[in-house]
């Protein structure tokens, strides 16, 4: 079966596109007008690694809720995703999020997730939505990293030039 995976060059996204190994895959990042550009320029790197074709998607440049993301983040990378997913006849589109995410995150919850496919399925898309690492904490996605190989991945939502800030959500939570 050929996926779609939601590739932006943090760890949660490289360890799935790795657990794919093996399978048809194409990989998109989605650049959104995030500060933190520089984690595009990690998932293409992290898709030629893994030999898999990397397309990067322009979305509307939406008012961030906290100069990072904006609401729905998540959702509407999907719905871009089922579009991709549907142009190449795949049947499976993967998002790396994690047990982390789902405070901050309602779109990275499993009931979210549940609900997406739900509504894809009476749609009639032929196209599902899954989640491998939802039930992963960080430091669990990080141990899979570690064992998998998964080469250098990008965490920081406030890039010093090329190098992490220190101080954001992301750094403190691959800090921890």
């Amino acid at each position: 079966m050929t996926s779609v995976l939601l590739l932006s060059g943090g760890i949660d996204s490289a360890v799935c596109l790795a657990m794919e190994r093996g399978r048809k895959c194409y990989a998109i990042g989605i650049d959104y007008g995030q500060p933190h550009v520089i984690e595009l320029q990690y998932a293409k790197k992290i898709a030629e690694a893994e030999n898999v074709p990397f397309e990067i998607l322009t979305a509307p440049n939406f008012k961030k809720s906290d100069d990072v993301v904006f609401n729905g983040r998540n959702f509407a990378m999907i719905g871009l995703a089922v579009a991709y997913a549907a142009s190449c006849d795949a049947k499976k589109i993967i998002i790396g999020s994690n047990f982390t995410d789902w405070e901050r995150f309602p779109d990275c919850r499993p009931e979210f997730i549940r609900l997406i496919n739900a509504a894809l399925n009476t749609a009639d898309y032929g196209i599902s939505v899954t989640a491998p690492l939802i039930q992963k904490t960080k430091k669990q996605v990080k141990d899979m990293a570690l064992e998998l190989g998964v080469i250098e991945t990008w965490s920081c939502y406030n890039p010093q030039g090329n190098e992490p800030c220190g101080k954001c959500l992301a750094c403190e939570v691959r800090a921890a």
